[in-house]
């Protein structure tokens, strides 16, 4: 029961990337220094740039990904917001997006990095650079939030796998040899769970992601019981014959799919994180990178350019 339960909530992980209507900050954000405009228009950019999963919407034609709210309006007057809203872009029964000036966008919603984005699948292969077009507001009839839409340069059809975007301006790479892919192994599950010493009495969920250059796996190990409502989630490193626990969550969240972006911090890749509590079906991504002991969230999806080191 229990690994049905988590498996459930795993399927729902960023499954309908299109669709995008679970994307929550994994903490609150910390402050964000102001970004001015240029005369013309466009934002200036700092030190810091944006990578985070980036959705499309079909019926348009344009990509777009979750915003995040500056200090201090973290916790909206939903009635304020909804009151500078101007004009609807498209309008369903149960769902529907709407537009917000760019002018308000930018004294509520942190949009730095965010002028272009270099839109990549999962291969790493650019798709293409979208600009920014506009702030939206989506709605359904469980949750709302603002999404920074960007238009398609009309290849791109529709989303039929995870993407994810970087500021263009800091566009790390133009074309990477790294890969990243997800593999099942049973003798890999045995081996982790020996090094481990982790119960086999309980059922474990287990993803594993392939990498290289240079060699290495990481790995997703979960189990979660309902009757007790007791949880473990592990992500962990397996390089040279050594494992290494990344990260730890008891009785808390669970890591449900990682994408590897190929970009260093401390001699391991960024992650994006999808992670979700496996009694609920409350989901989120965010970015995060390693500190030299464990895997940190990035405030805003945002991180120096200062701290890398690109394979």
């Amino acid at each position: 029961m229990a690994i049905s339960l988590l498996a459930l909530v795993l399927s729902c992980a960023h499954k309908d990337a299109g669709k995008g209507l679970n994307k929550f900050s994994v903490r609150n954000p910390g402050p964000e220094r102001e970004v001015p405009n240029r005369e013309d228009g466009e934002f200036l950019f700092d030190s810091t740039f944006y990578i985070g999963y980036v959705d499309y919407f079909p019926e348009t034609k344009e990509f777009y990904t979750a915003l995040f709210y500056k200090e201090g309006y973290e916790y909206p007057d939903e009635e304020l917001l909804e009151s500078k809203l101007d004009s609807i872009i498209v309008l369903e029964d149960d769902w529907g997006r709407e537009r917000l000036p760019m002018d308000e966008a930018r004294r509520f919603l942190v949009l730095s990095g965010l002028d272009t984005l270099s839109i990549y699948n999962r291969r790493h292969e650019l798709i293409c650079r979208a600009p920014l077009t506009r702030v939206e507001y989506l709605w359904n009839g469980l949750e709302s939030y603002f999404v920074a839409v960007f238009r398609s340069d009309g290849k791109y059809n529709e989303q039929t796998e995870e993407l994810y975007g970087i500021s263009s301006t800091h566009s790390p790479f133009k074309k990477s040899s790294f890969s990243a892919r997800e593999i099942e192994d049973g003798n890999l599950n045995d081996f982790l769970s020996k090094k481990l010493n982790i119960n086999r009495t309980v059922n474990w969920d287990m993803r594993h992601y392939r990498m290289s250059p240079p060699e290495r796996i990481f790995s997703i190990i979960s189990s979660y019981s309902l009757t007790s409502d007791k949880g473990l989630s592990y992500l962990t490193s397996l390089e040279n014959n050594e494992v290494r626990i990344l990260n730890e969550e008891k009785d808390n969240f669970h890591f449900l799919n990682i994408l590897p972006v190929p970009i260093q911090v401390n001699g391991k890749p960024l992650l994006l994180i999808s992670a979700g509590y496996p009694s609920s079906d409350v989901l989120w991504d965010y970015l995060a990178a390693f500190d030299g002991a464990a895997y940190q969230a990035m405030d805003y999806n945002r991180i120096h350019s200062k701290t890398l080191n690109n394979p």
